[in-house]
């Protein structure tokens, strides 16, 4: 399992997601949205679930042993705020995942 967590308070305010997935190996990248709470996240307007899986991106397709987007990514389940969740907390969130995917296949030495 990966979990991707962004929380930061920003004066009066805060921004907050959370997102565990799993990730397998794959012919290419692929996404799977099985979040329970996808209607809800949809009508946040917050762009779900391409902010999450861009934040992923952002982290996979520059890392320093070269891109990594054989895989496919499992979107499990999701926490969010009503107020504090937004499009940066959710991409943000995709980046605390890409480099958590990053650290699990380091240790698994799937990469060097």
């Amino acid at each position: 399992m990966v979990i991707g967590h962004h929380e930061k308070h920003i004066g009066p305010r805060s921004e907050f997601a959370r997102v565990e997935s799993t990730v397998e190996p794959a012919e290419e990248l692929s996404v799977v949205d099985n979040v329970p709470c996808r209607k809800e996240l949809e009508a946040l307007g917050v762009g779900w679930p391409q902010c999450f899986v861009f934040g992923i991106l952002d982290i996979l397709m520059f890392a320093e042993f070269g891109p990594l987007y054989k895989i496919r990514i499992n979107l499990d389940d999701a926490a969010y705020h009503d107020v504090d969740s937004s499009e940066n907390g959710f991409r943000e969130a995709g980046r605390d995942a890409g480099r958590n995917i990053i650290e699990m296949a380091k240790r698994d030495r799937l990469i060097r």
